[in-house]
């Protein structure tokens, strides 16, 4: 993959400036720390795949611990970003509705 070029947080720092009450940047500081917890797990599940592919591709053998340890990671990570996801989605319907309805006259 290449790198991107384009500012993947410019929607965020938009609602960063938008928000003029106390209440709605207490809000944005949450979806701010969600998305700063996530990038660190995605960050240390990438290096522990680096360090896995470059060692086999050396020859390295794994031990069934180390192995069972990344196993288990990646199952909790994959539950937690697969109920992530579906949560998303729901928003993202709920948030259309709402759009709907603050567009429609009446």
């Amino acid at each position: 993959m290449t790198d991107q070029q384009d500012d993947r947080l410019e929607p965020l720092r938009r609602l960063v400036e938008a928000a003029d009450d106390p209440k709605t940047l207490k809000l944005v500081q949450a979806v701010i720390d969600i998305l700063e917890q996530d990038t660190a797990r995605v960050l240390d599940q990438t290096h522990i795949a680096r360090d896995i592919a470059g060692r086999t591709k050396a020859g390295d053998w794994f031990g069934n611990t180390e192995l069972a340890e990344v196993l288990a990671d990646a199952d909790y990570f994959l539950r937690l970003y697969k109920q992530q996801r579906d949560g998303i989605g729901d928003l993202k319907a709920a948030l259309s509705e709402r759009r709907g309805q603050l567009d429609s006259p009446g």
